[in-house]
């Protein structure tokens, strides 16, 4: 596959080192970006790219540094705004509403959330509570962009790749519920898995199979950004990079989720090997033990790896990775990566390479104006990053597209804003109704409906539920590529 060529090339921003001068420096005087001081980067980064002086026409760089730095000063508020209200919203879930809880204080049976209880959902899981697979007939293993695969006739894969995406946000306990009692399958493990630079267990993936024995199906999970963590919007929009040999050039906030030891050299980053000498699992090196224990166990076994938003992000590196380090057992055995309202997390190198392995293995699900699978920006030279495999754009619930490219590819264009607006109000409109037309499975509950409406003030925000990716892996009727 070529040589490796040089392993040092690298880009980071440091954005808890962003100071307000910076931001002015930046906006107002079109500072060089590498004479910051929140920013660390190679010798050749430093001879031109991202890491030369800001262009009069150059608006990612500012707008990058503003988002990260407000990202940064809210993180704590905002983690603990995300958790008073899932505890309140799982409140009066779990006491049957407000006359149910005063009820329930009244007679002392007042039952008290507990996050790491079965019954406890996130604030994804309170926008779409659904956990039973789709049962449609019509769409059993529907999903003709995707090769047939003996054993899986009775599986709607594309429905059970994004209630799997969707259900990862979820606790252990939730998430092993969802697998054995609703979906009938064999429920493998949960991962929790450290970030050595955040010095945090930042990264969570689950598995399953179809089956306990014999299975025909292996599932890879990984979680994606949540709704409250501004960690995670910030790996989502950072423009920090990490040359990775013949992978090109690479999103470094990925690679350090899936478990990367040194930020400035790939090779020393993920070696072929890694044990942690302080027994944190390392997200990368764990989940493929477990693969191969899984295939060793199950012969015949093929494997989906799946994730919405970040996970998705994981979900697309995980097989470059697999690939560089030669491991062809879970390579061979790759039945697809889907993912669902993914950002883009390489350069035109990782693009081709990827596409060279995974073949039409490897299908991107986007659901209409959805701010993440259009970040971080495709704007050469300042932001180099590319989307990779075969995209299947949702115009709607009722309709799936093969396309080359998605609508607004950077969003922030002015032409498509009036558009976006529209199109957020008939979403909510059609899903106060969707119920009648569609039936029970498809209502919306008041905290779907109210998020909508939050949507409707940068509705590339609300495109990104996952309750909208679930409503068009069921609803939408695919059609090979039409021109955007």
């Amino acid at each position: 596959m070529g040589s490796e060529g040089p392993t040092d090339e690298y880009l980071i921003i440091r954005k808890e080192k962003i100071r307000l001068i910076d931001i002015i420096s930046i906006l107002l005087f079109r500072k060089s970006l590498k004479s910051c001081r929140f920013v660390e980067c190679s010798s050749t980064e430093k001879d031109g790219g991202s890491g030369g002086r800001i262009r009069a026409d150059d608006w990612v760089t500012p707008l990058v540094v503003v988002v990260l730095k407000v990202l940064e000063t809210i993180k704590t508020p905002l983690k603990w705004f995300g958790l008073i209200l899932e505890f309140f919203l799982n409140l009066f879930a779990l006491n049957g509403g407000l006359l149910g809880l005063i009820w329930k204080t009244i007679t002392g049976k007042l039952v008290i959330p507990k996050r790491d209880a079965a019954n406890y959902r996130s604030f994804i899981g309170h926008i779409d509570g659904r956990l039973d697979l789709y049962k449609s007939k019509s769409l059993m293993n529907f999903f003709p962009l995707m090769e047939p695969q003996a054993g899986l006739d009775d599986i709607n894969v594309l429905d059970l790749s994004m209630m799997a995406a969707k259900v990862a946000y979820e606790n252990p306990a939730y998430i092993e519920n969802a697998v054995t009692n609703h979906w009938k399958m064999h429920f493998v493990g949960f991962y929790d898995c450290w970030n050595k630079f955040l010095e945090e267990k930042t990264t969570q993936a689950f598995i399953f199979c179809n089956k306990a024995e014999d299975a025909d199906l292996i599932v890879l999970a990984f979680r994606g950004t949540e709704p409250f963590n501004a960690v995670d919007w910030s790996t989502d929009v950072d423009l920090s990079t990490l040359l990775a040999g013949k992978l090109g050039l690479l999103h470094l906030g990925f690679l350090k989720a899936l478990g990367l030891q040194n930020e400035k050299s790939f090779l020393l980053g993920f070696p072929k090997d890694f044990t942690s000498p302080n027994n944190e699992p390392a997200a990368y090196y764990t989940l493929r033990a477990e693969l191969k224990g899984l295939l060793a166990e199950h012969k015949n076994a093929k494997i989906m790896v799946t994730g919405h938003s970040l996970g998705g992000a994981l979900a697309a590196m995980f097989p470059a990775l697999l690939s560089y380090h030669n491991q062809s057992d879970v390579l061979n055995a790759m039945y697809g990566v889907l993912t669902h309202g993914q950002p883009r997390v390489g350069d035109l190198v990782f693009k081709t390479y990827v596409e060279a392995i995974m073949r039409v293995k490897y299908q991107r699900m986007v659901y209409r104006y959805d701010i993440v699978p259009r970040i971080p920006f495709d704007l050469t030279p300042v932001s180099n990053f590319k989307h990779c495999g075969q995209c299947v754009y949702y115009q709607g619930w009722y309709q799936g597209q093969e396309v080359d490219e998605v609508p607004n590819p950077n969003y922030f264009d002015p032409l498509s804003t009036p558009l976006m607006y529209l199109v957020a109000w008939l979403d909510l409109f059609k899903a106060l109704f969707i119920g009648f037309t569609e039936g029970k499975d498809f209502k919306e509950g008041i905290v779907s409906i109210f998020y909508r409406l939050l949507g409707l003030a940068v509705p590339g925000f609300g495109f990104h539920s996952p309750r909208d990716y679930v409503n068009a892996a069921r609803l939408a009727k695919f059609t090979k590529t039409i021109p955007v």
